[in-house]
């Protein structure tokens, strides 16, 4: 019994360690950078008005186009999990963010649908 314990405690190790491995996957975050970009791409068409938004925009491009120059070097495979993470984190937050931040958007016109 014992050693069925032991077996399926290893197993539930081995398939966590294959999940994050997935998570923090340098395609992943070319994945992600890509998104992100079309997100910021089309927010900052909603929001054209606003001089700071757009500002905001066009930094989140070129933190994106950096993100995958990093990304698709080998360097990026020496950065620990714990920092990959991070990263993960941080991008979601950050698409989570645009996304709302076009939910707020001005309607493009005051008739309503």
């Amino acid at each position: 019994m014992r050693l069925f314990h032991t077996l399926m405690e290893r197993w539930r190790q081995w398939r966590e360690a294959r999940r994050l491995a997935r998570e923090i996957d340098p395609a992943v975050f070319l994945n992600m950078a890509a998104e992100l970009r079309d997100i910021a791409h089309a927010a900052s068409k909603l929001w054209q008005d606003d001089p700071s938004f757009s500002a905001r925009a066009q930094r989140i491009l070129e933190e994106m186009d950096q993100l995958e120059r990093i990304a698709q070097r080998p360097e990026f495979r020496r950065l620990s999990p714990q920092k990959r993470l991070e990263l993960r984190k941080s991008l979601i937050l950050s698409r989570d963010q645009l996304l709302e931040s076009m939910q707020a958007s001005p309607p493009p016109t005051t008739t309503l649908q």
